[in-house]
């Protein structure tokens, strides 16, 4: 995979638009596979709540701004219990970011393949120390994703485990997160001073 990349950047940005769909996709499949486990009914549909956009960033809070929604989608349309999955501003922002440090990470490898295979004697262990990282990162995404920490609680809650642990896991998710894609870019920082 290393080679056919190269470096031409149209292969790099189709990687990096593949893994950002991935990212964005990856939450709301999740949340709707466990609704439909859990109800046996799945119908989506969606709408972009403008007005509670506007009022979250006129609000000025942090808070208010990073759960801002960008769109609700309902994937039991029509049925007696809604489950709505909310993409949210700075979660959104945060997976393309984990999507940058990623994409970067491939990059970091594929630059120490090649000059292994040239025999510049480069380790790649500097690069691989981030994958941990990555791996963490990205399973935090699909947890909690771009689509706030409440869908994080919302899983739980669906899958059984109660309200009060959904709630839980869903003030705690939002910050798990952060500190996983802090530690992805730390990580990204030390192998790339070891190039």
């Amino acid at each position: 995979m290393m080679r056919w990349l190269g470096t031409s950047g149209i292969r790099w940005s189709a990687l990096g638009a593949a893994l950002l769909a991935l990212m964005l996709a990856l939450p709301l499949a999740l949340f709707a596979l466990v609704s439909y486990h859990k109800l046996g009914f799945m119908s989506l549909s969606w709408y972009v709540p403008y007005e509670e956009f506007a009022q979250s960033l006129a609000s000025g809070a942090a808070g208010r701004i990073y759960n801002a929604p960008l769109a609700a989608i309902n994937t039991t349309s029509g049925f007696v219990i809604a489950t709505m999955f909310t993409y949210t501003l700075g979660h959104t922002l945060v997976s393309t970011v984990l999507t940058a440090l990623v994409l970067l990470h491939i990059r970091l490898l594929a630059r120490r393949a090649v000059c292994r295979s040239r025999g510049l004697g480069a380790s790649v262990g500097g690069a691989a120390a981030g994958v941990f990282a990555t791996t963490a990162a990205a399973s935090s995404t699909a947890l909690t994703g771009c689509c706030a920490a409440g869908m994080a609680g919302g899983m739980i809650a669906l899958a059984g485990a109660g309200s009060i642990a959904g709630a839980w896991v869903s003030d705690a998710a939002t910050y798990a997160q952060a500190l996983l894609v802090a530690g992805l870019a730390v990580a990204f920082l030390i192998a790339n001073r070891r190039t």
